[in-house]
């Protein structure tokens, strides 16, 4: 019996021997791993749990960090939508958005993976997506740098998860996020100053085809969206930071195919979306303040729905324009129950629902337009600060873009 007992002893320790050198020599190729191909510091604070992972980009000073990591099973689980869910606690992103150009510029080049070379087989694909999720108690991000040296954006998301799906030709990812805070910072001198606050339930769900790996459809639900716009956000630099308005030279061959080949406003766009698009928000609020002059306007929507479907199978509408064709689609949005409200809670607009819809077919095009109840009240004392505050904007970027084009011409 002792004989057994020392056995089984020894069987366990060499073990957990086995256990802790495994666990050890993974540890070990994924740090080097991260210093050779991403040029990052991996630590992880447990031995034999996965606990306190920190990943840090010292060169371009981004920070992810990983709270505990766990594997869950449904037959412990029974609400997980899969048999094997990969489960993370809380994740901490911290990043600056001046210096995260560069982030992925080393990894794309040291591992010198092409497009091509990344095949993998649908069964193997369907197989994974059927018994793995992810699944995320809570990420916070911080950005730095937003607009200014002094701005601050703070993203919270709470109960996230991630799932695949496929059917040998299509790959579809849903993303669901049951809750997300944002907020926009600007530190001052006595006070920090908030320049934009959102909220909002969010439930995204993607279609890519596996062969081609273009965008076949997108689904967007959300829940619950509250925003407010405050005066300081309009000030700053942060709606400036896109791409320069100077124009950019156009070539002359292009200048002249654009002139015979004119095109109806919103159709290219239309073109460029994939070939299915939902859109559905239920109970928005959107406010725009303005503390200086102590007012606001409030925005709610009940519903908005919009349905986008093209069919590139069918025959198109031929010569539309005089030298292209346009595909079968139709196109529908549904506006119920908005309100515009001042600070006074008096009626600016009123709107009860408006539907409008586009279809092209192979024979002609159709559009309609429903409007039910729409009542507009114009106030311009509650105006004229707003476009006091926008004729401000416009000189205030015209006369940066002239003192751009003058350091240009010396």
């Amino acid at each position: 019996m002792t004989l057994f007992l020392a056995a089984l002893l020894a069987l366990l320790l060499v073990a957990l021997c086995a256990l802790f050198l495994g666990r050890w020599l993974v540890v070990r190729l994924a740090t080097k791993w991260c210093q050779q191909k991403l040029q990052a510091e991996l630590k992880i604070g447990s031995i034999f749990w996965i606990q306190n992972v920190s990943l840090k980009f010292q060169q371009h000073q981004q920070t992810v960090e990983i709270d505990s990591l766990w594997i869950s099973r449904k037959l412990l689980s029974h609400d997980l939508p899969r048999y094997v869910a990969l489960c993370f606690g809380e994740v901490r992103i911290r990043t600056d958005l001046q210096k995260v150009s560069g982030l992925f510029a080393p990894f794309s080049q040291s591992t010198g993976v092409h497009q091509k070379e990344l095949s993998f087989s649908p069964s193997l694909l369907k197989i994974f997506c059927q018994l793995f999720s992810i699944h995320v108690d809570s990420i916070n991000i911080m950005v730095l740098k937003v607009a200014t040296s002094e701005s601050l954006w703070h993203i919270q998301i709470r109960e996230s998860s991630f799932l695949l799906d496929s059917d040998g030709k299509r790959l579809k990812c849903e993303v669901s996020l049951s809750q997300i805070n944002s907020k926009v910072l600007k530190s001052g001198q006595l006070e920090d100053t908030c320049l934009a606050e959102l909220s909002l339930a969010l439930k995204l769900c993607l279609e890519v085809g596996i062969r081609s790996r273009h965008l076949k459809a997108i689904t967007v639900d959300v829940w619950t969206l509250h925003a407010e716009l405050h005066e300081g956000l309009f000030h700053s630099q942060l709606l400036h930071q896109g791409p320069s308005l100077t124009p950019k030279p156009v070539p002359c061959s292009e200048v002249t195919e654009n002139l015979a080949e004119p095109t109806l406003p919103g159709v290219y766009l239309l073109q460029q979306l994939p070939d299915q698009v939902k859109v559905k928000m239920e109970i928005t609020s959107v406010v725009l303040s303005m503390n200086s002059q102590k007012r606001h306007l409030n925005w709610t929507l009940k519903l908005l729905h919009f349905l986008y479907h093209r069919d590139e199978d069918q025959l198109p509408l031929r010569s539309f324009t005089a030298n292209s064709d346009m595909a079968q689609m139709s196109t529908e949005l549904l506006l119920k129950d908005g309100l515009l409200l001042s600070q006074s809670r008096q009626r600016i607009v009123c709107l009860n629902s408006l539907k409008a819809s586009v279809q092209v077919t192979t024979i002609d095009l159709s559009a309609s337009l429903v409007l039910n109840t729409c009542i507009i009240h114009y106030r311009h004392q509650e105006f004229s600060h707003w476009l006091h505050m926008l004729a401000l904007e416009t000189q205030g970027s015209r006369s940066s873009v002239l003192k751009q084009r003058k350091k240009r011409s010396v």
